[in-house]
């Protein structure tokens, strides 16, 4: 630690005033070393093999602003849900040419599991959104993530080891610091706990599966919170099992795993990969319709709440008109909910150079539906104009969407490079909101040095710190 960390550490300088420069690099590279070295020893990595990246750059919320972002996400975690029960009340009603089944036609090979799905929870109950906060205040739902969203567990185990460190301590020395349930590495392993009891008290078991080995970032984490909660007391006696999804086979209205009964099942896989129609999933897929069994979240959630058009339902007023939405749930929407259209239906039959994503390039970003880690997004003002009418076309290939371009914060960051050395850099940064069963949850962070933050892509975690203001 040098000396100028040291005696900024001998006063309450407020939070926002604090900062690292080079002059601070060894202290930078031990914090580094020594968070990697605690996640390491906790088992902590991505994808079962990579490193976790974590950035020693804290993002700093006020607590006025994280509950408003809380009172905002909630509503439009209703309105998702809301659209979802729309969508199967439409389909056991056989209206096919109803309005959001034209919305999702692209998931007609879907539609019939979606809609014989038996839950008595409504359809989200792990919820994430990714969010920037602009310079202007302005904060922006980008995306929903209500299929397998990952930072369970990870983010809490990072943000704690990031606190053990001096950096950690400069940064919270003399400040009050708000603690969330996405907080604790317990706190969502805990509420799968009770959720599972409330399903079953006699036999509170979990599965959290995959498929063909997909995602399994934070399974074994997960499972070993869950055994040591079961070991000191803290949750009723039962298993956390870890499978693949056409290891399901469903007996007596209850889902079995390996002869294990089990009462919750977390599916953490690409969705799309699953044909519906295999006879290997089928087992799977009866889970779902079983009375003693409960999936999570909903295959609604995991197939038309996680597709990135879902926010176009809400933010284009000619589908949004279909959930009747109240003055404050308009009103919610409109703050963060960047300007969303179908990609088909803002440029119809009109030549790409005519319409408005053609001619405003630079406004706008285009998503392909339901990719991940920031795969099929093109940022029109980071890509040459001569590739973005094949952009365009991949887009509405892939049934994507057109979004208002959000001004993502920058900041000036250290990183420790490949070679040891501490590097000035530019990174842009994000905070993404959690939410268990209708419960705001907490925040975590993200940071890269380019406008894709996504830690699959080469971005770090950020451990987020969300503390009193004045107008508190």
């Amino acid at each position: 630690m040098t000396e100028n960390l040291l005696a900024l550490l001998d006063h309450d300088a407020p939070i926002r005033e604090k900062t690292l420069g080079l002059e601070d690099a060894e202290a930078i590279k031990k914090a580094s070393k020594q968070i990697r070295a605690t996640l390491a020893g906790s088992g902590v990595c991505f994808d079962e093999a990579a490193e976790l990246p974590v950035s020693v750059t804290p993002t700093v919320i006020s607590s006025r602003e994280a509950r408003k972002v809380a009172l905002e996400g909630g509503i439009v975690r209703q309105l998702i849900n809301r659209m979802l029960n729309g969508f199967v009340d439409e389909h056991r009603r056989r209206a096919f040419d109803g309005p959001f089944h034209r919305f999702f036609t692209p998931y007609y090979k879907w539609w019939d599991i979606i809609a014989t799905e038996r839950r008595a929870d409504d359809h989200i109950q792990l919820m994430r959104y990714d969010m920037v906060r602009s310079d202007d205040g302005r904060w922006s739902f980008m995306e929903p993530n209500c299929g397998r969203p990952g930072g369970t567990i990870h983010c809490a185990k990072i943000r704690d080891a990031w606190l053990e460190t001096e950096i950690g301590r400069y940064f919270t020395h003399g400040t009050d610091i708000t603690e969330s349930t996405i907080d604790d590495p317990a706190g969502f392993v805990l509420f799968l706990a009770n959720k599972a009891v409330a399903i079953d008290p006699e036999n509170p078991n979990i599965a959290m599966l995959n498929y063909q080995g997909h995602y399994p970032n934070e399974l074994p984490t997960i499972q070993r919170a869950h055994a040591a909660l079961v070991r000191k007391g803290k949750i009723q006696e039962s298993e956390l099992l870890l499978g693949d999804i056409r290891e399901i086979e469903c007996i007596g209205g209850k889902a079995y795993l390996r002869g294990t009964p089990i009462a919750l099942i977390h599916n953490k896989f690409e969705s799309l990969d699953l044909d519906p129609a295999d006879p290997e999933v089928r087992g799977w897929l009866d889970a779902a319709r079983c009375e003693g069994t409960q999936f999570l979240n909903s295959l609604g959630a995991m197939y038309l709440g996680e597709s990135k058009r879902s926010l176009a339902f809400l933010s284009d007023p000619g589908w949004s008109t279909h959930l009747h939405l109240s003055a404050d749930e308009r009103a919610a929407v409109q703050s963060v909910v960047p300007y969303t259209r179908l990609i088909e239906d803002l440029i119809g039959d009109a030549a790409i150079e005519d319409s408005l994503p053609g001619r405003a390039r630079e406004a706008f970003v285009l998503k392909a539906d339901s990719m991940t880690r920031g795969n099929g997004i093109f940022i029109g003002d980071n890509i040459a104009e001569s590739d973005w009418a094949e952009a365009v076309s991949f887009t509405r290939t892939h049934h994507g969407i057109v979004q208002a371009k959000c001004n993502l914060p920058s900041r000036d960051g250290l990183r420790v490079n490949a070679e040891g050395e501490v590097v000035e850099v530019t990174e842009f940064y994000g905070v993404d909101a959690f939410y268990l069963g209708d419960q705001y949850a907490g925040l975590v962070g993200r940071s890269h040095v380019n406008q894709l933050f996504n830690v699959g892509s080469g971005g770090s975690e950020a451990p987020v710190l969300v503390i009193g203001d004045d107008n508190d």
